[in-house]
């Protein structure tokens, strides 16, 4: 360092008496500076051994070569442009490493995403520093803005720049020796919080499990207990979601317990309290319902039934949406036939009844009685008819005409490809299913009061 400052010295007065700055810097103190960095880069924090390196390269090469310097991979990319290239010689030389050129336009940053998505690509498993000290503005940022993006999926890959401690400014140039190689943090090393974003952003989608990831990361990230609450609602929908009612509730009464904290009485998700509170009773009563199978359990059945169509909202695909829709319908049938003491594994018909409802089933198919048969176990259609006979206030009620449009969707379950068919239900078939459904949900909801809603409580931020 000492003799870098007495070569700055009698350079600084060598210009000072008249001589061209440029000239007398690359023959005076350039070479030094150079030898230096070959034995011993500045790099900050800590030198790492990088295995290849990317630059973008301006008019002004000796940043550059500094920065390869540092970073000492044996593998170099340069990106440069049509006015750059003319330094690539110069890089190689000085350096002593051989260099591989990816021209670019000044201004494409498209085309810096797509080669440093092939680079990495291709190096990703070692280390690889991004620097992006030379070149245009939109060079620079195009590199930094890849880097730290492509970070997340390869962790390895380091953006780099070449700074200075002092500047001087009356030759307009940084006093040798005080150049380094900074390894830049990422803004998910400096600010935990950025990952809340995508936390937020995954939660939405309904991907709970990758968002209670995020905030489980994040609880470590910035030493803030706060996303641990937001972690155990995120795990609360992914087992609700899920279909596991006991681990559902089990974190969500969990969450209520630390939301009722004077620690966390200021949380935003506390805003929400009152809805998750009924969420978490809904869990409750479809827990006691599954665990005990009891059919008189109205409040676990409807919020089986309502989980189940709410499912099947979400799902795109109509013959999952369908095993949704067919399985509330069953529960809700179910739960109204033991209503008059019968079960459908069971029904106990009398040979009278067996003859009344195969009369009411062909009126529903338009079929000749004779074509229709009556299990031990009864079906859908088969549930339908049971209870129109036996005066269902609802089901009653709808005219024949209305359910034949539901009685091929009803008797072609079990040709479902998912059960021991080959069919696939169109999207009508499903909406059908999915209404008459919801009418018995609606109709249980007037016994057991205003629904709840299931969707995901807001976040609050």
């Amino acid at each position: 360092m000492e003799e870098l400052q007495a070569l700055w010295d009698r350079y600084k007065e060598a210009v000072r008496s008249g001589g061209n700055p440029q000239a007398l810097y690359q023959e005076m103190v350039w070479p030094a500076l150079v030898a230096r960095w070959k034995e011993a880069p500045n790099v900050h924090p800590r030198r790492e051994a990088f295995a290849v390196s990317v630059h973008t390269l301006g008019t002004s090469p000796e940043a550059t070569i500094l920065a390869i310097l540092g970073a000492g991979a044996e593998r170099v990319y340069v990106l440069h442009t049509r006015e750059s290239a003319s330094y690539l010689e110069r890089l190689q030389k000085e350096t002593g490493k051989p260099i591989y050129p990816l021209e670019v336009g000044k201004s494409d940053v498209a085309a810096i995403y797509r080669e440093v998505k092939r680079i990495l690509d291709q190096h990703g498993d070692v280390p690889v520093a991004l620097d992006l000290t030379s070149g245009t503005k939109a060079m620079s940022a195009g590199l930094a803005v890849a880097g730290f993006f492509f970070r997340r999926f390869y962790p390895k890959a380091r953006v780099v720049y070449v700074d200075n401690e002092d500047y001087d400014s009356e030759l307009r140039r940084p006093r040798a020796g005080t150049e380094r190689l900074i390894i830049l943090q990422d803004p998910h090393e400096v600010l935990g919080e950025v990952d809340a974003l995508f936390a937020k952003e995954l939660y939405g989608r309904g991907e709970f499990a990758q968002a209670a990831r995020y905030f489980q990361k994040m609880v470590g990230a910035t030493g803030d207990g706060r996303w641990t609450l937001y972690q155990s609602l995120a795990e609360m929908y992914e087992a609700w979601h899920a279909l596991n009612f006991p681990e559902a509730h089990k974190k969500g009464s969990g969450l209520l317990d630390k939301l009722a904290q004077n620690a966390w009485l200021n949380h935003p998700l506390n805003r929400s309290r009152d809805l998750l509170e009924k969420q978490v009773s809904l869990l409750e009563a479809g827990k006691a319902f599954l665990e005990g199978k009891d059919l008189g359990h109205r409040r676990g059945v409807g919020a089986v039934a309502r989980t189940l169509l709410h499912l099947g909202e979400k799902e795109h695909r109509p013959l999952l949406a369908a095993l949704y829709a067919y399985r509330a319908l069953e529960l809700l049938l179910q739960e109204r036939l033991y209503r008059y003491g019968r079960l459908a594994d069971q029904p106990n018909l009398t040979p009278e009844e067996e003859a009344a409802l195969r009369n009411a089933l062909a009126e529903i198919l338009g079929e000749p009685p004779s074509a229709v048969e009556v299990p031990k176990k009864l079906g859908l259609l088969h549930l339908i008819g049971l209870l129109r006979l036996l005066g269902d206030p609802l089901l009653a009620g709808k005219p024949a005409g209305e359910l034949r449009g539901l009685g091929g969707v009803l008797q072609a379950r079990n040709t479902s490809l998912l059960i021991h068919g080959f069919e696939v239900p169109t999207g009508r078939q499903v909406g059908a299913l999915k209404g008459l459904a919801k009418d018995l949900l609606a109709d249980l909801d007037k016994e057991l009061g205003p629904a709840v809603s299931l969707e995901p409580l807001p976040l609050g931020f």
